[in-house]
């Protein structure tokens, strides 16, 4: 038969196991939302920098300059009015908010409801022409799940206004 020192022994080795699971899963998890945090500073930190663009549009002279060399900077920036830069760069914040509002949706931290909220308020910006040019100058440099929902987006868009 068993012995009860054994099948003690067979308890607490099952509960020592089942303690590490949960502490390595645990552990994990802080190391994940460690990461997340780090991005989302991130991501602060570049809507900081868009917003003293829309405050303080003389800063815009960096994509003024950028755009003369033909390299970098927004693809139309030269064409566009001073307003227009203004409000591209407002639209520029809005598309990282919406794109950190995406990754909240696909970790399942915001419901249905709430991205569908959120979606309707993308749909319409998504309609004005900067947008277009936001999503192309900023191609390959959001996370790319949300670039292939935009893609999307804009497609359907342009197939409905055509």
């Amino acid at each position: 038969m068993f012995d009860i020192s054994s099948v003690a022994t067979f308890i607490g080795t099952i509960v020592l196991v089942l303690t590490l699971v949960v502490l390595i899963w645990q552990v994990k998890a802080q190391i994940r939302a460690l990461k997340q945090d780090a991005y989302q500073r991130c991501q602060s930190d570049y809507s900081s920098i868009i917003r003293l663009l829309v405050e303080n549009p003389e800063l815009t002279k960096i994509y003024d300059d950028l755009s003369k060399t033909g390299v970098a900077g927004p693809s139309n920036w030269v064409r566009y009015s001073t307003d227009d830069k203004r409000l591209y760069n407002y639209l520029e914040l809005n598309y990282e908010l919406f794109e950190r509002v995406y990754l909240l949706r696909l970790d399942k931290w915001i419901d249905d409801s709430t991205w569908a909220q959120w979606n309707t308020w993308l749909k319409e910006l998504a309609k004005h022409p900067l947008f277009k040019d936001i999503y192309e100058d900023n191609r390959n440099m959001f996370d790319k799940r949300f670039q292939d929902y935009i893609d999307r987006l804009l497609c359907s868009t342009t197939i409905k206004q055509s």
